[in-house]
């Protein structure tokens, strides 16, 4: 009995098994993260309604016309005029023409540079400080715009040069070949040839066929028209003389239109 005993209290003072309980996994806690901004939803344009334009309706412009006040200049006037400033401001190339055709070793630069001198002033100076040619002194007319105001002196200068753009480029357009059109030198002075002959071709071309009789370069400068002009007090000294070259010119009927049904014309 006593070892029983023993026994029973060796098994009472035995400590008891720990019962050891599975710990559950801590789940982590959820971190706060920056809010994306959600993409904006593009607002959907609604289709705008063409509206149908009307075509522009074009402003007919007027046609320039001669303003009142103004006669416009006789054929008379106008042939005048043209042979004029032609023996002032060309005359000079007649007799060099002639020299250089009968021959000689002569020196012509001091005639040629007093040639062009004579030129600048007629179709450069006179404009700008009369508004007037020699030509138009002796005929007794002036160009007028259609604003009533006179022309730019370029306007001059420009018609004035007709003559030499005609016969310098008949000159290169005969010679290119001569130079060879196959080669680009012949090919350049056949160009500058037709470009110095293109302007006065347009001119007569304008006057040929445009229904309010303006050239070129009366239709550039906004219109322009040749008119008779009187006699005017300003003029003083050799512009004096001048018009007593018109006042001989009216005299012998060089003014007058050649269909107006005088005999005298």
């Amino acid at each position: 009995m006593g070892l029983l005993e023993k026994a029973g209290e060796i098994e009472s003072t035995k400590p008891e098994p720990k019962v050891v309980t599975p710990e559950k996994p801590q789940t982590p806690e959820p971190v706060e993260t920056a809010a994306t901004p959600e993409p904006k939803k593009k607002k959907s344009r609604r289709k705008r309604e063409r509206k149908t334009r009307e075509p522009r309706k074009r402003k007919a412009r007027p046609p320039k016309e001669l303003p009142e006040g103004f006669e416009p200049s006789t054929r008379g006037q106008s042939t005048v005029r043209r042979i004029s400033d032609f023996a002032v401001s060309y005359g000079w190339c007649i007799p060099l023409v002639g020299l250089n055709a009968y021959g000689g070793n002569n020196d012509f630069t001091y005639i040629i540079i007093l040639g062009i001198i004579v030129m600048v002033f007629n179709l450069g100076f006179m404009p700008y400080s009369t508004g007037r040619t020699m030509g138009n002194w002796i005929s007794r007319t002036t160009y007028i715009t259609s604003k009533s105001s006179k022309p730019h002196q370029s306007y001059h200068l420009l018609k004035g040069l007709t003559f030499p753009l005609v016969l310098i480029g008949i000159i290169l357009v005969f010679t290119a070949p001569s130079t060879g059109l196959d080669t680009t030198g012949g090919r350049i002075v056949l160009a500058m040839g037709l470009v110095m002959v293109l302007p006065p071709f347009l001119d007569y071309v304008f006057y040929r066929f445009k229904k309010d009789n303006l050239g070129l370069w009366d239709t550039l400068y906004g219109g322009v028209w040749m008119v008779r002009t009187t006699k005017t007090a300003e003029a003083k000294g050799w512009l004096k003389r001048l018009e007593q070259l018109g006042d001989y010119s009216d005299s012998q009927g060089w003014f007058k239109d050649k269909d107006d049904g005088d005999p005298s014309s």
